[in-house]
């Protein structure tokens, strides 16, 4: 089941100073006798004492990740294999699994995974049985269902925030520009991050919209809807002491895309993308005409070396890393870089302090998103399929 062959170190190159500080790193396994035979796309921590962890891979097997980090003992917590059999091309199959905030109570787990044969995104929760920690598929009911008409970007992250709601993004469908614009269509969930009260069921749905959603009783507005514009948000994650809701965004052409998530916010595409007016769109009236877009906290250039492919992210409130503390970490798939980005003060400015504090010292190295670990400490997901952990290296 899980190749318990020698990881190489990959040493990574500081070009510039994390926030602040004058360290460079290096990305070890954190699980050093653990190779997963498929990409690992979430990671997630039971809240409670002791927290017990799994990682999902994106062709449906959930490991349990063991306390001891030397210890190559990873068993099967689920196999959603059985429904992914037709789930194998790009960016389907498995996307995040996340504990309810009350899972030591209500023994709730959470995952969004894609479907086809009508290709659609899945929300749904199952339950993991006393005195074990298997979850049972049996269990599974079905949430929400978001048709996905088109090719890709399913995003499908999800994250609880400090109010006890479920956050989930959804793709724009996938194909080049939106041509359906989709991620501006008030009553399409697609292209969108949605906010639900999955404790309550109301109105015939398996959930509640909370009333205090942005477009909450709007009729032309679908009341799930927390905030639009996205093309393929890539990691939803709450900083734990702000509570600031922060995602990532993979461009098209031209920007990777960080972003400080707002209620009610528009942030832009398929009108733009980064900053900058979408060229099919320049002769077009935008979809939603009264709605001002939110510039991205931080955005980077395809094609000044930096990346193809925008991987979130989390703000860091460890007590490993000092130097990081407080800074949002991401990197990119295609080049192997991760960043730290000061969040600056205020809330509609652009970052000025981003730095590279680690570059991939050779190919192989594609992180697919960086999550906390049960401590908080970073864990850095490879499409090889283990996870890493950032290790400052002396000074010379």
């Amino acid at each position: 089941m899980i190749n318990r062959s020698r990881l190489i170190l990959f040493s990574l190159v500081a070009l510039s100073a994390p926030c602040p500080g004058q360290n460079r790193y290096d990305v070890r396994p954190a699980y050093p006798a653990l190779v997963y035979p498929d990409c690992p796309v979430s990671v997630a921590f039971t809240p409670g004492n002791p927290p017990r962890g799994v990682v999902a891979l994106q062709r449906g097997l959930v490991h349990v990740l063991p306390k001891d980090r030397t210890s190559s003992d990873s068993p099967v917590f689920l196999d959603l294999r059985p429904h992914l059999k037709d789930e194998i091309h790009f960016e389907a199959g498995l996307h995040t699994v996340v504990f309810h905030p009350d899972f030591e109570r209500n023994r709730r787990v959470y995952l969004s995974y894609s479907q086809s044969n009508p290709r659609r995104n899945v929300l749904s929760v199952m339950t993991v049985p006393e005195g074990g920690f298997v979850a049972d598929p049996s269990s599974e009911r079905i949430l929400l269902e978001i048709p996905h008409q088109l090719a890709d970007h399913f995003s499908g992250s999800m994250a609880f925030g400090p109010d006890g709601m479920l956050y989930f993004s959804v793709g724009d469908g996938g194909l080049r520009d939106d041509p359906m614009r989709m991620a501006q269509h008030p009553f399409l969930l697609q292209g969108k991050i949605l906010r639900l009260d999955v404790d309550t069921r109301a109105d015939e749905r398996p959930y509640r919209i909370p009333g205090d959603n942005p477009f909450a009783g709007l009729q032309e507005w679908r009341g799930e809807i927390y905030a639009l514009g996205f093309r393929n948000p890539w990691g939803l994650s709450f900083d734990p002491q702000t509570g600031e809701l922060w995602a990532a965004d993979v461009g098209q052409d031209r920007f990777e895309e960080v972003n400080r998530i707002v209620a009610g916010g528009n942030y832009g595409w398929s009108e733009r993308d980064g900053t900058e007016r979408l060229e099919s769109r320049r002769d077009q009236a935008p979809s939603v005409p009264a709605s001002p877009y939110l510039d991205p906290v931080h955005s980077y250039s395809r094609f000044n070396g930096d990346g193809i492919c925008i991987v979130g992210g989390m703000v860091y409130r460890g007590s490993r890393l000092g130097d990081l503390h407080g800074c949002y970490l991401f990197g990119d798939w295609g080049t192997g870089k991760i960043w730290s980005l000061r969040p600056p003060e205020d809330r509609s400015a652009r970052a000025d302090e981003v730095n590279l504090i680690h570059q991939a010292a050779e190919a192989g190295f594609n992180p697919v998103g960086i999550s906390p670990d049960e401590k908080g400490e970073p864990l850095v997901l490879n499409h090889r399929g283990w996870l890493g952990e950032l290790v400052p290296t002396p000074a010379p």
